[in-house]
């Protein structure tokens, strides 16, 4: 996969539909509509089509961060079921797992994953 510099990847570790569902819920946000993705990849030959298996979010000059915690931080408290999610940002990984963390725990993590996009390369 390509590197998505200034860009934060999201994978999770359900099916195609959760992370459908977690776009839903991030086009659903005012602050963050329109700067989530789901990238496609061309088709090739022989095949019928790929599902998409990550979501990326522009980052921007604009900081998003607040919203994107805040939203994914609420987002992993409505789930029902058990779910991992990886956020990728700058070849640097965070798994946040449904089952073991709490919301202060996912506001640290994020924050501090979200910080390196501001420093200066």
């Amino acid at each position: 996969m390509t590197d998505h510099q200034g860009q934060l990847m999201i994978r999770t570790d359900g099916s195609a539909d959760e992370l459908f569902g977690l776009l839903e819920w991030f086009n659903d946000d005012d602050e963050l509509r329109g700067r989530v993705d789901m990238p496609t990849t061309p088709i090739r030959p022989g095949q019928m089509g790929d599902l998409a298996d990550a979501l990326v979010v522009a980052l921007g000059a604009r900081g998003i961060a607040p919203a994107l915690i805040q939203s994914l931080s609420t987002w992993f408290t409505h789930r029902r079921s058990d779910i991992a999610v990886t956020l990728t940002l700058d070849h640097t990984e965070l798994t946040l797992d449904a089952k073991r963390v709490k919301t202060p725990e996912i506001t640290q993590a994020l924050q501090t994953l979200l910080d390196q996009a501001n420093k200066p390369q």
